[in-house]
């Protein structure tokens, strides 16, 4: 598939987590510089598409930013274009190799410092950074009881519920606004996250909902992540953010009749008091008055 079309296919992609969608639009730019003669402005106007398209992914734009001054460097040498391509994958390579450990390093430190063995856990939407928790549970022989969201409105936890029965868990696969009538069987939620701020984090659609019912019914629910996805602001006061564009309307309706106007947004925003412990590469804090969740 041509770098065009990939682009394309990526920015229509609205099953895939954040991390799914930095490799995927990695693996367009090593197409791109194997395919032709490398135009950085041309690659640049292509990849801001892409960030217009998911302005909410910080790890898209944690890379985007370093890309951006990468090639600024660049472009300050008179390269030919089979050094330009050498240098691009040198940065791609170390990059992926420094932030896949960092994802692993999290994965390890919820596996080590919360009874996973014989639970029952909530899990919401699709994110690899889930997957990549299962795996070292896998790793370790705990494979735990799993109530799956479907995750409307494009059911994205269908993906996830089949990456975590074929590392052998036993999947039940729900409707999140049945969240009330599971919340007694479970023990606890985890789910990912797009960005942390300092007064809460923002996930897919049905995370703030899910979270309420997790403190009404005193269940713990961790969040897990990667440091890149911490920023220094408050959600409320991110006055020069971009924000979420209004994602299709037909997906929730299909040729609706006039006098109604379906809304579809992806993401939305929790408070931090709704959560327990955020776990990072680089630390784990723990937010509960007690370490009874622990």
């Amino acid at each position: 598939m041509s770098f065009e079309l990939k682009i394309k296919e990526l920015m229509a992609d609205n099953y895939s987590g954040s991390a799914a969608v930095l490799d995927k639009l990695i693996k367009s730019i090593l197409i791109y510089i194997n395919s032709r003669e490398i135009d950085t402005a041309y690659l640049r106007e292509r990849i801001e598409k892409v960030a217009i398209s998911f302005p909410d992914l910080a790890v898209l734009h944690h890379f985007i930013q370093h890309f951006f001054e990468f090639l600024d460097r660049l472009e300050e040498h008179s390269l030919s274009n089979a050094r330009m391509k050498s240098r691009i994958e040198f940065f791609i390579a170390e990059y992926t190799r420094e932030w896949d450990e960092s994802i692993d390093n999290a994965a390890e430190k919820m596996a080590r410092l919360v009874q996973f063995y014989d639970k029952r856990i909530l899990l919401h939407s699709n994110s690899s950074s889930i997957h990549i928790l299962f795996k070292h549970l896998a790793v370790r022989k705990i494979f735990p009881s799993v109530y799956q969201t479907m995750s409307g409105p494009v059911f994205e936890g269908k993906i996830q519920a089949g990456v975590l029965a074929d590392l052998g868990c036993v999947v039940h696969f729900i409707n999140e606004a049945a969240i009330g009538k599971f919340i007694n069987e479970i023990d606890f939620a985890v789910v990912g996250a797009d960005n942390v701020f300092k007064d809460g984090f923002t996930n897919k659609i049905g995370t703030y909902p899910i979270a309420l019912v997790c403190k009404e019914a005193q269940k713990p629910l961790y969040v897990i992540c990667d440091s890149r996805k911490r920023s220094p602001l408050n959600y409320s006061s991110r006055t020069n953010a971009m924000f979420e564009k209004e994602a299709p309307a037909s997906e929730l309706w299909a040729k609706a009749p006039d006098s109604i106007k379906p809304v579809n947004y992806y993401f939305e925003f929790t408070p931090h008091n709704l959560v327990t412990a955020y776990f990072y590469d680089d630390t784990w804090i723990n937010l509960a008055k007690n370490d009874e969740g622990i």
